[in-house]
């Protein structure tokens, strides 16, 4: 009986003319990677991005794109891709062996920090190469500071200390762009949330601002002639400063500008 075509031969399940073929596929892979380096087998190009600071000799990431093992280790050598990159990044090994800075703070005092968990590369030559667990610094991201990019709020900071000048309050970095041009003060979370900047909700439960006369519909500046942080009582036509004194026997102006104190429903007797 004949053997199938391509079956038989002294390869077995491998025709002649397949050896030939995969022959010159495995010739032309040892040619190109001989050219070409380790390129053919990258999974993309590396940073270009420089901060004018020279590690290990080079400037950048992408001086090191024919030098794989300038990060990459093999399994039998001991080494892990996390000393490659404190033995260059010699200020975080710093960090993590003395215990103090970010580094040491996310990595702890451990020899062998795996720095893939916030960093990568391959991105391109202007990828982000940085990619943070905030809940653990000093700021936390929520709501719609997930979706941002870094250098939206981070600039091209480079250093620790130009990432710990960044303002860590939301009028610090929206002061631009508030609306209201101060007049509500600096604490923007009591109407805002992180999820939308719009549809602020505020819940006025500390004084109830339908308390008044019906005729009269109080609004913001009524009480808040200046911005919500201070408020007045004397926004409104009954509450002149010489009606107030005058009706708060042996106590002066200045002692009866906290108004709350006593009339916290906005109630005329004392308690609410």
């Amino acid at each position: 009986m004949k053997a199938p075509r391509g079956v038989g031969g002294p390869l077995g399940f491998l025709s002649a003319w397949g050896a030939v073929v995969a022959g010159l596929a495995v010739g032309a892979v040892v040619v190109w990677t001989l050219v070409a380096g380790p390129v053919l087998f990258s999974p993309g190009a590396l940073n270009a991005l420089s901060n004018g600071r020279t590690l290990g000799g080079v400037g950048t990431h992408a001086e090191l794109c024919a030098r794989c093992e300038a990060c990459h280790t093999m399994p039998w050598s001991g080494q892990t891709m996390g000393s490659r990159c404190v033995a260059c990044h010699t200020e975080v090994r710093t960090q993590i062996s003395s215990g103090v800075g970010l580094h040491a703070r996310i990595a702890g005092t451990t020899a062998a920090p795996s720095c893939r968990g916030c960093h990568t590369d391959h991105t391109g030559p202007r990828g982000v190469v940085t990619y943070f667990d905030h809940s653990k610094l000093a700021f936390t991201l929520t709501g719609a500071h997930r979706a941002i990019a870094c250098d939206l709020c981070h600039g091209n900071a480079h250093t620790i200390a130009e990432f710990r000048s960044t303002p860590r309050t939301c009028f610090g970095c929206h002061a631009k762009n508030d609306r209201h041009r101060g007049t509500f003060g600096r604490q923007c979370d009591q109407c805002h949330n992180t999820s939308t900047w719009t549809n602020a909700r505020f819940d006025h439960s500390i004084f109830p601002t339908n308390h008044g006369s019906q005729e009269r519909v109080p609004t913001c500046k009524t009480c808040h002639p200046i911005d919500v942080s201070r408020y007045t009582c004397f926004g409104c036509h009954a509450h002149t400063p010489s009606n107030v004194v005058g009706e708060h026997e042996g106590q002066t102006l200045q002692q009866l500008q906290n108004c709350i104190r006593c009339h916290q429903g906005g109630r005329t007797e004392g308690g609410g």
